[in-house]
């Protein structure tokens, strides 16, 4: 059964397009969106169901939560923006917090720049879509009668078809590669690597060796030929040439034999080369970086000339060195230290712009970088006002940042409220408010 293909059936062209219109897109942007949203959508289905804690956990979640298929009997209203929209919207932040959790943004920020959309705008479909799926999924455990098991069953055989229409990248974002077969991270790659030179010279090593050996079947009887006429020679009245042959046949034995072995040393010191050579490339420091620990300060020297200097451990610091090694990877979220901002304002201090000014210097180095900016609150008050006020702060730390030469496409923004405490023992405790940034493209 191929999930995806029924998946697309219910989005129709008209569904489509009234799903551009709520999020004021255009209609091939919305398509591209959801065609990435729903193989990235069932690979992290998939991931979870692997284990059987997580397929206990979506088996609950579809029994409990009524997914049975019936948010598909009316497809265009589902995206007109009001009730119906409004629920399924909510039962898909559900939905997608339970499948990836703290990175989630990431994913969101890889489908927004695939399909060309606004964050905002991939974060509203795939809130829409989680439940369309999942409806789809209920559908198949109830007239299948399946248990927690036979649900991970039919999610485990959903690979093939994950795997053709995953966009790039994003099975490593997801973690799959054990999953789908064939993807590798990049210490994967250069262990493999390293593994195939080792297994290529030691082969030819053997052959090298073989070949000796066969050089040595055919000049052993040489050797017995030689030693015969010489002493046929030798009671012809000759002089010793016998003992001079036999000298001359063992030197080249020997330097023979001497060959092989010298080659196979040779082979083995390649190989130790090249496994070298193959370790030293993952982790590597990005050219022009560079960085020293005085007192407590480590000072960064950028690409391009920029000097800085963060506290050790710091926000700075953390961001810097992160940047600084050689690598794709994407999702790596960073809490600042001391942004502050007045109870209830979106005001950031004079100490708050000087931690922002640091981190542009940063940015400017590397320009390939793309951030998330994120705002959280506690959980005190009204939690809409709340959710409005992250964002608030998350667009005024955006803001500095433009103001201080970084590109604003470079930048998105995401209001949280209250919905992701640190301390979630603590809703209300204070480093429940925070600004934090997120790496969506390197």
């Amino acid at each position: 059964m191929n999930l995806l293909g029924l998946v697309k059936d219910q989005l129709s062209g008209a569904v489509i397009g009234q799903a551009a219109k709520m999020i004021g897109g255009s209609t091939s942007a919305t398509q591209s969106a959801m065609d990435g949203i729903m193989p990235t959508l069932l690979g992290g289905l998939m991931k979870k169901s692997s284990t059987q804690s997580g397929a206990n956990a979506l088996f609950n979640m579809i029994k409990d939560d009524g997914h049975d298929g019936g948010i598909m009997d009316n497809m265009t209203d589902l995206f007109s923006g009001g009730e119906a929209t409004r629920q399924a919207t909510k039962s898909g932040e559900g939905i997608l917090n339970g499948i990836f959790g703290s990175g989630l943004g990431s994913v969101v920020g890889k489908i927004a720049s695939i399909a060309g959309l606004q964050r905002g705008g991939a974060s509203s479909l795939m809130s829409m879509a989680a439940p369309i799926l999942m409806g789809l999924i209920g559908k198949q455990v109830k007239s299948q009668g399946l248990n927690a098991s036979g649900l991970a069953s039919l999610l485990g055989g959903q690979k093939d078809y994950i795997k053709a229409a995953l966009p790039a990248g994003m099975g490593d974002e997801l973690g799959l590669g054990s999953l789908l077969g064939g993807v590798k991270g990049a210490a994967g790659n250069v262990v493999n690597t390293a593994t195939n030179v080792g297994g290529k010279v030691a082969d030819a090593g053997v052959d090298t060796a073989k070949k000796g050996a066969s050089f040595l079947r055919w000049l052993l009887p040489l050797v017995g030929i030689v030693l015969l006429g010489g002493w046929l020679l030798s009671r012809m009245g000759c002089a010793n040439p016998a003992g001079d042959m036999a000298d001359s046949v063992t030197d080249t034995v020997k330097d023979g034999a001497g060959t092989v072995v010298d080659g196979a040393k040779d082979l083995a010191e390649g190989t130790k080369d090249l496994a070298g050579d193959a370790v030293n490339k993952v982790g590597d420091v990005v050219k022009g970086f560079s960085s020293t620990v005085v007192d407590g300060v480590k000072s960064f020297e950028l690409p391009g000339g920029l000097k800085v200097g963060f506290k050790e451990g710091s926000f700075g610091d953390k961001f810097t060195s992160f940047l600084g090694v050689a690598g794709t990877e994407v999702g790596k979220r960073f809490t600042f230290d001391n942004l502050t901002f007045a109870t209830g304002s979106a005001n950031l201090d004079a100490g708050s712009l000087k931690e922002v000014a640091e981190m542009s210097k940063v940015l400017k180095a590397f320009p390939k970088v793309h951030l998330n900016i994120e705002g959280h609150t506690d959980s005190s008050g009204n939690a809409a006002k709340n959710k409005a006020l992250s964002l608030a702060r998350a667009n005024a730390v955006k803001a500095q940042l433009e103001k201080s030469g970084i590109s604003a496409n470079r930048l998105t923004t995401q209001g949280m409220g209250s919905e992701k405490p640190v301390n979630a023992a603590n809703t209300a405790a204070a480093e429940n408010r925070r600004v934090e940034v997120v790496v969506t493209k390197r």
